[in-house]
């Protein structure tokens, strides 16, 4: 049985949403566990994490392989600079989940034509 062009970078999406989870699971907990900071001091990273995983699953349900192609250039985005800030801390695994989505983007790109 033949792949579908549309469904070759989902794999890849995949991985990096998973991936943004676990690293969203891995943040909470070292802050739990840390103790000490204020819920309103690590809401807005958490948010942002959770969103460029969740925009990063999104673009594996999403039909129309343009718009998940665009999802995932956002989520590798995200996760890009998510990745980046906190480098010293977390961030290896969120560049890994960029370059996961990133991937995907070219395998949505290559295999479409666009």
């Amino acid at each position: 049985m033949t792949e579908s062009p549309s469904l070759k970078g989902r794999p890849w999406a995949t991985g990096a949403a998973i991936l943004g989870f676990a690293m969203l699971v891995v943040y909470v907990t070292l802050i739990v566990a840390e103790g000490g900071n204020s819920f309103f001091d690590v809401f807005p990273w958490a948010l942002l994490m959770a969103t460029a995983a969740v925009i990063a699953f999104a673009s594996v349900h999403v039909a129309d392989p343009r718009i998940a192609r665009n999802l995932l250039i956002g989520a590798a985005a995200l996760f890009g600079v998510i990745g980046a800030v906190s480098l010293l801390s977390i961030g290896f695994g969120f560049l890994l989940a960029a370059a996961a989505a990133a991937v995907g983007t070219t395998r949505l790109s290559s295999e479409n034509g666009n």
